[in-house]
C-alpha cells in the first residue's frame, strides 16, 4: 500500500471515531473531556500497541458479534458536524482538580469474581492500601487469583512502580472467601466482576444488597449491562453504579463510571473522587447507553475498518498497522478532540460506512469457525506461542507507559 492510500484510510478511520464521539457529546452522554479521557487512559493506549482486528481476535468474533450486534444499529450516522462546537482540549489537564484526601470512604472493598479482571482490580486496590476481600465460588479459583496477583505485583516492581518489599505487604491486604455474605458484610464498596451473564449478576446483586452495610456502594464491572439491568433487583438503586475497568485493570488507568437512572449524584461524585485519589482517570457516562463510551468508539472504528477490508482497500493486517503506527500513539497521548481537525474530519462523514447490520466479513468468520485466538485462526493464524507473545507485548508496553 502506498503512503497516500494509507493516509486516506487513516483519516477515514479517525473520522469514524470522531463522528461517534461528537454524537455522544451532542446527546449529553459525556462531555468532550470524558470522551478523550477514555481514549487516552484506556482504548487509545491499546490502539498504540495493536490494531482493532488484533485486539478483537483476543476475545473472539462470536463475542464481538454480541457486543457489536447491540451497537451497530445505533452507532451515529451524523453526516455533518457544522452544528457542533467542540473545544480542543487535552485530557491530561484534569477538568476537575482534587487533592489527595485523608478521609477516604472506601477503605474496605469486596471484589466478587476473581477472574481475569477481578484479580487485577483487587491487586490495584491493595497497592493503594485498601483492605480487599476477594470472593469466588471455589478455593482453587481464589488461590489461582492470588498467584496471578503476585505475578502482576512482580511486574509493577520490575519497573519501579512499587518496591520489592511491598509485594508481600500488598498481598497481605487481600483476604479471600467463598462465602458471599461474609465477603461483603463490612464493605464500603462492592465491585461485582463475575462473568457477563445478566441472570447471574442479578442473583449476586440480590445477595450483596441483603448482606452489605446500608452505606455501601454496589457496583458492577460489566462491559455490557447498564446499572438499571442489575440494580433494579436491589433496595438501594440510588447506590448502584457501573464501574467499567479495562483489561488489564492495574495497567490501564481509565475507568468508566456509568450513571443509572436512580444513581444519586452524590454516589457518582464519591466514586469519582475516591478513584481519582488512587490515581485512576475516571470518565463519567452521564446517562445509561449500551456500549458506554469505550465500546461505542471501538465498534465505530471496527465498522469502518471492516468496510475498508470488504472493499479491498486494505487488508486486516494493513489496517492494524495504520492504527498502531499511525494515529494510535497520538490518540493515546491527546485523544480524538485534541488530535483531529474539526473541519477536515466532518468533510469525510458522508464517505463513512453507515450500515445498520453486522459486517458480512464478521459473519463469515463466525460461520467458518475462524473466531480468532480461541480457535487458532481468524484474520491471523494464532499458535499458543504467538498468543503468549502478543499478550506479553501488550502488557509490557502498557507497563512502560506513563
Amino acid at each position: 500500500m502506498n503512503v497516500e492510500a494509507s493516509e486516506g484510510i487513516s483519516l477515514k478511520l479517525q473520522a469514524a471515531i470522531y463522528r461517534e464521539a461528537l454524537a455522544l457529546v451532542k446527546v449529553g452522554i459525556a462531555d468532550a473531556g470524558d470522551v478523550d479521557r477514555v481514549i487516552t487512559n484506556s482504548i487509545g493506549r491499546r490502539w498504540s500497541v495493536a490494531g482493532p482486528f488484533e485486539i478483537w481476535e483476543q476475545i473472539g468474533w462470536d463475542l464481538v458479534q454480541v457486543i457489536a450486534g447491540e451497537l451497530v444499529g445505533d452507532i451515529s450516522v451524523v453526516t455533518s458536524a457544522s452544528e457542533f462546537s467542540i473545544p480542543k482540549i487535552s485530557p491530561r489537564q484534569s477538568v476537575t482538580s482534587s487533592s489527595p484526601r485523608s478521609n477516604l470512604k472506601f477503605q474496605n472493598v469486596a471484589v466478587i469474581g476473581a477472574g481475569l479482571l477481578g484479580h487485577g482490580i483487587a491487586l490495584e486496590l491493595a497497592v493503594h492500601g485498601k483492605r480487599v476481600l476477594l470472593n469466588d465460588v471455589s478455593d482453587d479459583l481464589l488461590s489461582d487469583a492470588i498467584s496471578r496477583a503476585r505475578v502482576g505485583l512482580n511486574a509493577l516492581a520490575s519497573v519501579g512502580r512499587i518496591s520489592e518489599d511491598q509485594i508481600e505487604q500488598v498481598l497481605a491486604c487481600i483476604s479471600t472467601s467463598t462465602d458471599l455474605g461474609e465477603s461483603v458484610k463490612s464493605a464500603d464498596l462492592v465491585i461485582e466482576a463475575a462473568s457477563e451473564n445478566l441472570e447471574l449478576k442479578k442473583k449476586i446483586f440480590v445477595e450483596i444488597d441483603a448482606s452489605a452495610p446500608g452505606h455501601a456502594v454496589l457496583a458492577s464491572n460489566s462491559s455490557t449491562f447498564v446499572p438499571s439491568a442489575y440494580g433494579s433487583v436491589t433496595k438501594r438503586t440510588s447506590h448502584v453504579v457501573g464501574i467499567h475497568y479495562f483489561n488489564p485493570p492495574h495497567l490501564l488507568p481509565g475507568i468508566e463510571i456509568i450513571t443509572g437512572p436512580d444513581t444519586s449524584s452524590e454516589v457518582v461524585n464519591l466514586v469519582k473522587e475516591e478513584f481519582e485519589a488512587i490515581g485512576k482517570k475516571p470518565a463519567v457516562v452521564r446517562t445509561e447507553i449500551q456500549g458506554f463510551i469505550s465500546n461505542r468508539l471501538q465498534v465505530a472504528l471496527l465498522r469502518e475498518a471492516m468496510a475498508t477490508v470488504e472493499n479491498d482497500e486494505a487488508t486486516a493486517s494493513e489496517i492494524d498497522e495504520i492504527v498502531r503506527s499511525g494515529f494510535g500513539p497520538k490518540f493515546a497521548e491527546i485523544g480524538v478532540f485534541g488530535s483531529v481537525s474539526h473541519s477536515d474530519m466532518s468533510d469525510l462523514f458522508p464517505e463513512l460506512n453507515n450500515d445498520r447490520v453486522l459486517p458480512s466479513l464478521l459473519l463469515d468468520k463466525i460461520n467458518s469457525g475462524d473466531l480468532g485466538v480461541k480457535t487458532g485462526k481468524g484474520f491471523y493464524e494464532w499458535t499458543p506461542e504467538l498468543v503468549e507473545n502478543w499478550r506479553a507485548n501488550m502488557a509490557n508496553s502498557l507497563l512502560h507507559m506513563d
